[in-house]
């Protein structure tokens, strides 16, 4: 009994790692070399031009391959609600912000006037950027943010 046991966790361990390795070589299929010499197999491949060469996206357009997907960063939806002549003029209000008790007084004060912001942070520095169709509300928050001495610039702002 104590010499199976002896062999016991060695062999589990092999067996283990050839797991392992035929797992990986399954799911990460060889890769054809880009240095092959054409000539060889010239029957089996058609022969490339300069438009194919261009790039994979002219390789996966034209051999059609429904598995892929192109990479997407940003998505624009325009919805039309039937109000296309009544526009309303946005207006936006930078609030540099120097240390976290601004940010702090900052937000205290969005959430009282139920504004949303976006934080941007370039380095040390941070940036709120707040945009409503409510001048008077943002007028009013620059007045709030003077007394917590917090300066702010308001300007009127157009989407793109």
């Amino acid at each position: 009994m104590r010499r199976f046991a002896y062999w016991l966790f060695p062999i589990i361990a092999i067996l283990v790692a050839v797991f392992i390795v035929v797992f990986m070589i399954d799911i990460n299929p060889a890769i054809p070399t880009m240095g092959q010499d054409t000539a060889s197999d010239d029957s089996s491949k058609p022969m490339v031009t300069n438009d194919d060469a261009v790039g994979w996206i002219k390789h996966f357009n034209i051999n059609n391959e429904k598995e892929y997907f192109y990479p997407v960063n940003e998505v624009t939806i325009v919805l039309d609600d039937g109000e296309s002549g009544t526009k309303s003029r946005l207006h936006r209000l930078v609030v540099p912000l120097k240390d976290s008790y601004e940010f702090f007084c900052l937000k205290q004060e969005l959430e009282k006037n139920n504004l949303p912001y976006l934080l941007n942070q370039e380095g040390e520095g941070m940036t709120a950027l707040i945009d409503s169709s409510d001048q008077a509300k943002l007028t009013a928050l620059v007045e709030k943010l003077k007394t917590y001495q917090i300066s702010a610039t308001f300007s009127s702002f157009k989407e793109d």
